[in-house]
């Protein structure tokens, strides 16, 4: 596969690096594991990408200041994103890996990115924090503050039980839970920085348009429904039933010693 991908070397300093488009990052071809995602790099515009390498076996760092994918691999670029060579090469990086409708529509237009849970559309604005019901102004809507307890590290989304009745976060008493909840779904979403990059930006104080290319951009969303049986339940719901005989038990306990004090009384 690396034989297929493209080779550059540095001028300056003789390195060879394999351009990986599909996972946009440069990969030493004598060390793959030294690899530099856009993450690891300055986005310099038209002009490519900057990153430190660090050689082990001299201990030395250079800076390693590569073109642009576009410019280093035009027909892998090409392929990726379903369009001619030569009309890919009129563009800039940025310009073909970032939909520039829905650029333009976010930022000038002032439209904010939605996401359907269960047929409801919500609003996502992450500049005041909000996942927001569209057309219910019986609540501000659920908090991304609050979806942080239900982050799942590994896939990057949000996964949480949704009553749609109040379109908010369900709340359940997981202590005495003993059967899958009724009339409640079990709901994944996107990490509030992919569902509104742009409103990401604009809370932290930086450009709009800052790490869009990792990120990407869209402005339509669906939340995926997680049947109970692939939520991870199913032992709280075990334990909760091991222990629903003693809670029983206490609670009879309790009613009869009362009952008697106030026989007393």
């Amino acid at each position: 596969m690396e034989k297929e991908l493209r080779v550059y070397t540095d001028p300056d300093y003789g390195i060879e690096f394999i351009v990986d488009v599909d996972k946009f990052e440069f990969r030493e071809r004598a060390n793959p594991d030294n690899r530099y995602s856009l993450e690891d790099m300055v986005d310099l515009g038209e002009e490519g990408y900057r990153f430190d390498h660090f050689d082990k076996s001299t201990g030395k760092e250079t800076c390693i200041t590569p073109p642009q994918f576009i410019t280093l691999a035009p027909e892998q670029m090409a392929a990726k994103y379903n369009r001619a060579v030569e009309e890919i090469l009129m563009l800039t990086d940025f310009e073909l890996m970032v939909d520039q409708e829905a650029l333009n529509r976010r930022i000038k237009n002032g439209e904010l990115p939605t996401v359907e849970i269960d047929g409801h559309i919500f609003y996502a604005d992450a500049r005041i924090d909000l996942l927001r019901p569209k057309d219910d102004f019986s609540t501000m809507g659920i908090s991304f503050d609050e979806l942080e307890d239900w982050y799942v590290n590994d896939k990057n989304t949000y996964a949480f039980p949704y009553d749609p009745t109040t379109h908010q976060i369900a709340d359940i008493e997981w202590d005495k839970i003993v059967e899958y909840p009724k009339d409640i779904l079990f709901v994944e979403v996107p990490f509030v920085k992919t569902l509104d990059p742009v409103g990401w930006n604009r809370r932290w104080g930086w450009g709009d348009t800052e790490g869009l290319k990792e990120t990407g951009l869209r402005l339509n969303f669906k939340a995926e429904i997680i049947p109970w049986t692939k939520s991870g339940i199913d032992e709280l719901i075990a334990e909760n039933r091991l222990k629903q005989p003693i809670r029983e038990a206490v609670k009879e306990r309790n009613e009869i010693e009362g009952k008697s004090k106030g026989r007393k009384l």
